[in-house]
């Protein structure tokens, strides 16, 4: 599970669903918030006239718009079921009608039943009492009747207003009454429900709203929860399809960057106009540089070998034109020497001079060559046991003469006799060693001495 979460595409689908969660969570709140305060108003003891006078008005709305319709019927019947409700013989629970002109603001809350009531009227249009909970009828008229007109006026006008259809009382009788309106099928009014109420309820508005927040919480959770179920799959779905598709560019320059690394070059990204388009933009641009970069340095690189290649050909021809003219004077010079008669001390000494000189140089153009030969990588070993004692007194021995005769100085050789043999090429330790020695002799004033000494070193 982890390292599904460490992969883009899971975190941006996993990120998406916790913003969709949130979102109907913050749904949910609102409702909750709105559905409490909407009921907390509509639940205010002070409109409970008004309440029971539109449970009576939706009650009974067929009954009276019959009697509207046929004046010549009496009121017995309307009176009747006035009087049962008024007594609590018949408990109502009903929601408003179709064409209630407040049928969006005031909803019938659960339990809702006529309690407290004095008496109950209907009045029509014209004013006239249709019917009323009394036994006296339609003749019914308490002291309070006057009252009735700014109330039923406002109803029967079609007022959605619950402050103008209720009117609290002081004095003897009902403490407050309330207006409904009763709408025929084309929503005008033609009657009213008026209900007196002998006392009103407490307020208990704590209560009222925790009834609220739980009623509609529980209905808001239910509809919520059953489309959330919905939301979520779907949302996942277009969730992973948009997180893919985004991953996927991640993905394409991913493998360009390793291309490019690998040393393929011709590597390059589809660009585009937003962020991710942008770095692509930006990878491209790097690669074309390190492309030029690259070209640029392949041709210098290319200019360096070929004037190395010239060095080394120009060594080599230089050394191998030296050797034939240095081979003849070494050759007569030589020849010169193996004869004794004819030459006095002063020549003879002129032809070592000379000879050792050839031999000088013939050393130098040894030198030059395989300088060439090594910068070409063809520096060949002849690996084989060697005694290095040999290899020192061989050295020094030869460089003797003219280390005495040239700076006078002296040149001594002190070998260990327990000095092991080694893996070596005696060629190349031989010139090293020589290389050396001549070295020593030419920075050794006149007269001193060079000592070359070999022995084991101690670890």
């Amino acid at each position: 599970m982890r390292s599904a979460l460490s992969r883009l595409r899971w975190q941006l689908t996993l990120s998406h669903l916790v913003a969709i969660s949130v979102t109907l969570v913050s749904m949910i709140a609102a409702v909750l918030l709105i559905s409490s305060t909407w009921w907390s108003q509509t639940s205010n003891p002070a409109f409970e006239p008004v309440e029971n006078a539109r449970v009576v008005a939706s009650s009974l709305e067929g009954l009276v718009l019959k009697d509207v319709a046929q004046p010549a019927n009496n009121d017995t019947e309307l009176s009747t079921l006035l009087g049962l409700m008024a007594s609590g013989d018949v408990r109502l629970l009903s929601g408003p009608p179709a064409a209630a002109p407040d049928a969006a603001r005031l909803h019938a809350p659960i339990g809702s039943a006529l309690n407290n009531i004095a008496y109950i009227v209907i009045v029509g249009a014209d004013g006239q009492v249709l019917g009323s909970s009394d036994p006296s009828g339609a003749a019914y008229a308490p002291a309070e009747k006057a009252e009735w007109t700014s109330l039923v006026g406002a109803a029967l006008e079609g007022a959605n207003d619950p402050a103008r259809l209720v009117a609290r009382r002081t004095q003897s009788g009902p403490v407050a009454l309330g207006a409904y309106p009763m709408v025929d099928q084309a929503g005008r009014p033609v009657a009213a429900a008026l209900v007196a109420m002998s006392a009103l309820s407490a307020p208990n508005q704590w209560w009222d709203l925790w009834h609220a927040l739980l009623f509609f919480g529980a209905a808001s959770l239910a509809v919520l929860a059953g489309a959330s179920i919905f939301a979520l799959a779907s949302s996942s779905l277009v969730s992973y399809l948009l997180a893919r598709r985004l991953v996927r560019r991640l993905e394409r320059l991913g493998r360009a960057a390793e291309a490019l690394a690998a040393g393929d070059l011709s590597q390059r990204v589809d660009a585009g106009a937003d962020e991710l388009g942008q770095l692509a933009q930006r990878f491209n641009f790097m690669a074309d540089r390190l492309s030029d970069t690259l070209a640029e340095l392949a041709a210098e690189k290319q200019t360096v070998e070929a004037a190395l290649q010239a060095k080394r050909e120009l060594v080599a021809n230089v050394s191998h034109e030296l050797r034939t003219p240095l081979a003849s004077i070494r050759g007569h010079t030589e020849s010169l020497l193996m004869r004794t008669d004819g030459a006095n001390e002063s020549q003879r000494a002129y032809l070592n001079v000379i000879h050792r000189q050839s031999e000088q140089l013939s050393h130098l153009i040894d030198d030059l060559f395989l300088l060439s030969t090594s910068d070409n990588g063809a520096l060949p070993l002849a690996l084989r046991p060697l005694a290095l004692g040999d290899v020192v007194h061989e050295v020094v021995s030869s460089i003797q003469p003219a280390a005495r005769a040239e700076r006078r100085v002296s040149l001594v050789a002190e070998v260990d006799p327990d000095l092991p043999v080694v893996l070596a090429d005696r060629q190349r330790v031989a010139q090293v060693l020589a290389n050396l020695v001549r070295n020593a002799v030419r920075h050794t004033p006149e007269g001193g001495l060079v000592a070359v000494r070999a022995g084991r070193h101690a670890e």
